[in-house]
């Protein structure tokens, strides 16, 4: 019995192995924070290439500019033939607000000591929240935050968005100069081409800023979390 039970598992063990050898599983282990707080810091997934992404599913890919090499995680936001348009830091895809309802993190400028009395203990819970010293504004702080933790905070904060052109991609910028990081579009994706970002939308070098996807260097789906 101990020999049969150790072949299964021999047998099990083989099979992952030419399972990830033929690219029909992967396993990631999530190392950054550019799609909190839906892909947590350090959490485990398998993917495979046997299902092909969707709309605003996590998928992984190599990107396609000059530094591509590492296989990156990003959900997908728009495939060939949609047309993408992103208004003060929100998508829309085919004229469809297509960030509704996925519970993304965003960057805010917040006064200090209201940071300290409704935020900062939240840092003390999760080492995936930033914030930094802001400058310029005295007593003020950047913070980056998820939106269902905004929602409960007892006075309303607005987002703090980047107006800058210097690190769009040739993609979007050889379109109209003038676009900047948190206003751009409509773009039509071209044949071939897809849009992707990470959910932690004011920390995230995505196709905003390295351009589309490949369609041929898109390896597959995340499947499950473990």
């Amino acid at each position: 019995m101990k020999k049969i039970g150790r072949n299964i598992l021999i047998g099990i063990a083989v099979s992952l192995v030419l399972l990830k050898l033929f690219g029909v599983l992967n396993f990631f282990n999530i190392p950054s924070t550019s799609n909190e707080p839906n892909l947590k810091l350090g959490s485990h997934f398998i993917g495979t290439n046997l299902i092909k992404p969707k709309a605003l599913d996590f998928a992984y890919f190599k990107f396609s500019d000059s530094l591509k090499g590492y296989t990156i995680v990003k959900r997908l936001i728009a495939l060939p033939n949609d047309k993408l348009e992103c208004k003060n830091g929100v998508y829309f895809v085919n004229d469809i607000n297509v960030d509704k309802g996925l519970n993304l993190r965003y960057k805010y400028l917040v006064d200090k000591v209201f940071f300290n009395t409704y935020i900062k203990n939240k840092f003390n819970e999760d080492e995936s929240f930033l914030f930094y010293e802001n400058y310029k504004i005295k007593d003020s702080v950047f913070v980056f935050l998820d939106e269902d933790f905004v929602e409960k905070l007892p006075i309303k904060i607005n987002r703090s968005l980047q107006y800058k052109s210097d690190n769009l991609s040739k993609d979007i910028l050889k379109r109209n100069p003038n676009w900047n990081e948190s206003n751009f579009g409509p773009i039509v994706l071209p044949k071939g081409k897809y849009f992707f970002s990470g959910d932690n939308r004011d920390n995230s070098y995505d196709s905003r800023y390295r351009g589309f996807v490949d369609e041929e260097n898109i390896k597959g789906a995340l499947l499950i979390q473990f």
